[in-house]
């Protein structure tokens, strides 16, 4: 199971693999729309987070990809502050990066929630990745964007118009399509970690 896989080195850097995955899944949205992205993405995150053995380093990792999916998915924000809204370069700069701070807190807390559980539970790696991380992700983007007014933008769901998730819309609406995505980012993490037939058939009966 991943847990058992992730290397002494590549646990030590897993908050920078993270931002980085992150980063890379704003690819997913328009123009571009490339939405297996964000499913490699969210594999990442999930294989990182299940890895984990402390629900702090827990908190980091999933931290740590929420706020570069936040940076990089925003940083036009700077644009508006400085080009339109007349605001110094550096502080439209630190505006960006605070922003993304306080809204990556989310997506931390439901890794750390996700770690707390399996470990005060007991839970297995798949039971973890399967029944636990996708509705705690789908949770702290429904969170993010309806505490304090929210930030309603980047929802993971809105990268699945053209995807095969899309036909689930009506039913379950954006968050559940977040939900499914990263249901199936954790059955790419079972799959790599060997569970090929249980990741296959969970994947394709949810496609």
């Amino acid at each position: 199971m991943p847990s058992e896989t992730l290397s002494p080195a590549l646990s030590r850097w897993s908050p920078l693999w993270a931002m980085l995955a992150g980063a890379t899944a704003v690819l997913s949205f328009a123009p571009l729309t490339w939405w297996p992205v964000q499913i490699a993405s969210l594999a990442v995150l999930l294989w990182l987070a299940v890895a984990q053995t402390a629900v702090r380093r827990s908190a980091l990792v999933g931290w740590s990809f929420s706020f570069g999916w936040m940076v990089a998915g925003t940083h036009w924000l700077y644009t508006s502050l400085h080009d339109y809204g007349g605001l110094p370069g550096p502080m439209a700069i630190a505006a960006v990066l605070l922003l993304s701070a306080a809204m990556a807190l989310y997506a931390g807390m439901a890794m750390a929630a996700g770690t707390w559980l399996r470990l005060r539970c007991a839970l297995s790696p798949a039971a973890t990745l399967l029944l636990v991380y996708p509705p705690l992700w789908a949770i702290s983007e429904w969170l993010r964007n309806w505490v304090a007014t929210g930030f309603p933008w980047i929802v993971s769901g809105y990268a699945h118009v053209s995807s095969p998730l899309a036909g689930y819309a009506p039913l379950v609406g954006v968050y559940g399509i977040g939900w499914l995505a990263a249901l199936l980012a954790a059955c790419a993490v079972l799959a790599f970690a060997g569970r090929r037939r249980l990741a296959l058939a969970l994947g394709a009966a949810v496609m």
